[in-house]
């Protein structure tokens, strides 16, 4: 049986640019998402009791393992991003907290620097805490972190994840949104005997 693998390629352009998109929906790009950026211009408030800590190199597998069981409810990645999380821990511009409650690691959040700018990713809350506050709690505690450094506070939200109105009822508001755009690429295609 031959089976046909192929690779896609996923671009992304502002929603204002309209003429552009046209042209590469013409060419086979089909709209696969649409990533917000928004800025933080409020205080995050929290009433969750997480206990919110910057991780330390020794901490990898842990933040590893909730950040796995936020996003994708299992560990079978884990060999694969412990190695990547541990790389991070090494680099200044880059902090990674975790939230815990009653002594269980509750939550993760990364945050990268950048000149003037804090940006925060993966910002996830492992299941049996979720609707808690720990993502909040975590966002708050990123916050403190940006103001003390002088840096402004962002972060993407991809419409998929139907976090959007979450991170405006905590008080960010939207800098831009972009379109994904993905392309099947046919030219790529290679047949193989299964």
């Amino acid at each position: 049986m031959f089976m046909s693998q192929s690779t896609s390629s996923t671009i992304t352009i502002f929603d204002s640019c309209t003429k552009a998109a046209d042209g590469l929906r013409a060419s086979g790009y089909r709209p696969v998402d649409t990533m917000t950026v928004l800025l933080s211009i409020v205080p995050v408030t929290s009433q969750s009791p997480a206990q919110i800590t910057v991780s330390k190199r020794s901490d990898a597998a842990r933040w590893t393992h909730a950040y796995l069981e936020a996003f994708y409810d299992g560990q079978e990645l884990a060999p694969h991003i412990t190695p990547i999380v541990d790389r991070l821990l090494k680099l200044s511009a880059v902090t990674l907290l975790e939230a815990s409650v009653g002594g269980d690691t509750a939550g993760v959040l990364a945050i990268f620097r950048t000149v003037g700018l804090a940006g925060v990713y993966c910002v996830g809350t492992i299941p049996e805490h979720r609707r808690k506050g720990v993502a909040a709690a975590l966002l708050s505690h990123a916050q403190a972190i940006a103001e003390a450094e002088g840096r402004h506070l962002f972060l993407q939200s991809l419409a998929s994840d139907g976090t959007l109105s979450y991170y405006l009822e905590r008080g960010f508001r939207v800098l831009y949104s972009k379109k994904l755009l993905s392309k099947e690429n046919t030219h790529a295609n290679k047949s193989k005997i299964v």
